[in-house]
């Protein structure tokens, strides 16, 4: 049997939801029409089934008296019919592993085997008590990592809202306390993301997963009917077909009034965090090798080809018959049983050198500079040198939504249209710079020049800005510096040659080694944008061999393989997993205590508790 084809990005994600879902929940009934239609696409098990799945389930949880006995029966023939995991028979193409995808499966698990608990679900034949035991494991595992380490799919504002749907569902429905609970917890710290994250009520910050349309245009981001939903400042109305609308119309779950008041925090601010593992980290943290936790844990990071995780990913791709699974399959080139228990699989992979290395979501530790004149945040020094894929790694965000960041352009690994979206030309790197920042002040580093790598498409030799320059008031190019000015906002881009104009938003450098300073400014930093022009056309940018020399008010020296360095002092940039005005945690925490004023959240993961005192 062969896996149906794959139906392209545009068709996966579009409409999740249905729009009738808020006269559901007014108590009207609706055209039931769409949800057949979710039923379909659940039904062929196209990639991305499991985000209408959720959708299906939530409907017929609240909502079943309002449907037709002719839809309700299809939903349950529908859910008892699905394949729940990569353990259950059948050939499919869908995503298990991701990190969105497994928490929303085992969501989907979790809530059939509690709807059906004595029917026999038909794709493996186990009831749906099983089904619901083993989904509660994963779930509470899943959720724990979490908590520990933060999301892999760190500050996505594509993913934040893939990861609230089905927690804000299982806030209203887990039949179990502790579940219902957690689940509320983790919805609290992806609010706390974006309200951390926000500029001119936006989620905008470095991200382990983001696209170019959300990029280019913080307007277009998925999360943004969460944000308005949670922040206000947003105009507009919800989409209901999206998959926000089961947070919106959830009856249990809250946005604390604590994380509310960070989000209306106006002033100038440090937020540093640290999200999910490095690659080294993994089998420390995770010391049992099995599939369910350091396997999940490693493909949840989208670690495959790595040194790190090949050995396990063979053994997982064999044992769950992946062959023909369109984003696994070339995998079958390694599926040899000598070569599978070799010791020397990781070895032989630092020979190849697969482009695919760039696909793992490694740790971040983001350095967000938040005031209310413009946002500039980084992942700071996050694999430099090494593939990239879907990392954002540094945002500029100026008033009215302008974004600058700049990318090294890279070409899709693969043709088929399951893999070919990134890396891309303005989707993450082909190759990553290496970056630090220092409060309005980032340097970045790309080194165009590491061995190529198996699957790597031509290498492109030049580096490219965003820079949406008819958007802006004034954009001055002189010599080696561009000058950029939005309302009383500033902006300035430094190189070590002068940048080529390649259209109306963006700019280009060419070269195998090139190096920038970026600099924000504004009215109450600077004065006139004559006097931060000024100021930084008199600073000095030299790069020599390793060295990235920034003198500008204070030394900034970025050194290749070697430390940040301020005014001659090192900067450690392994971050706690907040360090912020408003909340601080080590890593690993049990307990967060988040304040704002007089407001104060208590998370406590062992309790679990959630409790709120407000001022």
């Amino acid at each position: 049997m062969e896996p149906k084809p794959d139906i392209g990005m545009a068709k996966k994600m579009g409409s999740k939801c249905f729009p009738g879902i808020r006269e559901l929940h007014e108590g009207k009934s609706i055209d039931e029409q769409p949800i057949a239609e979710l039923i379909a696409f659940v039904d062929d098990r196209h990639d991305c089934a499991d985000f209408r799945l959720i959708c299906l389930i939530k409907a017929e949880l609240a909502f079943g008296s309002l449907l037709s006995s002719k839809t309700r029966a299809e939903i349950r023939r529908c859910i008892l019919e699905f394949k729940y995991s990569m353990e259950e028979p059948g050939i499919d193409s869908m995503c298990f592993w991701s990190e969105n995808h497994q928490l929303l499966f085992a969501t989907c698990e979790y809530l059939a085997g509690t709807m059906y608990p004595d029917e026999i679900f038909r794709n493996n034949g186990m009831t749906g008590s099983t089904h619901r035991e083993r989904a509660e494991e994963v779930l509470l595992l899943w959720m724990k990592r979490r908590f520990a380490f933060g999301f892999s799919e760190w500050h996505s504002n594509t993913y934040y809202e893939e990861d609230a749907a089905p927690l804000a569902v299982l806030v209203d429905h887990a039949p179990n306390p502790e579940v219902a609970k957690k689940a509320a917890i983790l919805l609290d710290l992806l609010f706390l993301d974006m309200a951390l994250h926000r500029f001119e009520g936006r989620f905008v910050a470095a991200s382990g997963r983001c696209y170019e349309k959300q990029k280019k245009n913080s307007e277009a981001a998925d999360v943004n009917d969460l944000m308005r939903y949670a922040f206000g400042e947003i105009p507009g109305s919800p989409d209901d077909s999206r998959l926000s609308s089961l947070v919106l119309l959830s009856d249990q779950y809250r946005v604390p009034e604590t994380i509310r008041r960070i989000a209306a925090q106006k002033g100038t601010m440090v937020i540093r965090d640290s999200m999910g593992l490095s690659l080294k980290e993994v089998a420390k943290e995770i010391p049992e090798p099995s599939f369910a936790d350091r396997g999940m844990y490693l493909w949840g990071m989208e670690a495959f080809t790595n040194p790190e995780s090949i050995r396990m990913t063979m053994e997982m791709f064999t044992a769950w018959n992946l062959h023909k699974n369109v984003f696994l399959r070339d995998l079958s080139l390694l599926d040899r049983p000598l070569l599978r228990k070799s010791p020397l699989l990781p070895t032989l992979v630092r020979l190849l050198n697969p482009a695919t290395q760039g696909v793992a979501i490694e740790r971040a530790n983001t350095y967000t500079y938040r005031t209310d004149r413009y946002l500039l945040s980084c992942a700071q020094r996050y694999r430099p040198r090494g593939f990239g894929d879907q990392q954002h790694l540094w945002q500029a965000t100026l008033p009215r939504h302008i974004n600058v960041f700049s990318t090294h352009p890279g070409s899709p690994m693969f043709d088929d249209s399951a893999r070919n979206f990134s890396p891309s030309y303005w989707v993450g790197n082909g190759i990553n710079p290496d970056l630090a920042q220092d409060g309005n002040v980032l340097l970045l580093d790309y080194d165009l020049r590491p061995r190529r790598g198996m699957l790597e498409r031509q290498r492109q030799l030049f580096i490219h800005f965003h820079l949406p320059m008819e958007r802006m008031d004034e954009v001055l190019f002189q010599e080696k510096a561009v000058f950029v000015r939005v309302d009383e906002s500033y902006l300035a881009i430094l190189g070590d040659q002068p940048a080529e104009k390649l259209g109306i938003d963006e700019i280009a450098y060419f070269g195998k080694r090139l190096r920038f300073a970026v600099v924000c400014g504004s009215i109450e930093e600077n004065g006139s944008f004559r006097k931060f022009m000024e100021k930084v056309s008199e600073a000095a940018l030299v790069a020599q061999g390793n060295n990235l020399t920034f003198l500008m008010d204070r030394e900034y020296q970025l050194r290749s393989r070697g430390p940040w360095k301020i005014d001659g002092v090192p900067i450690d940039t392994e971050y706690p997993r907040f360090d912020t005005p408003f909340v601080e945690a080590e890593r690993k925490p049990e307990r967060m205590e988040i304040h704002c004023g007089t407001s104060q959240l208590i998370l406590d993961w062992n309790g679990p508790q959630r409790l709120e005192k407000k001022g």
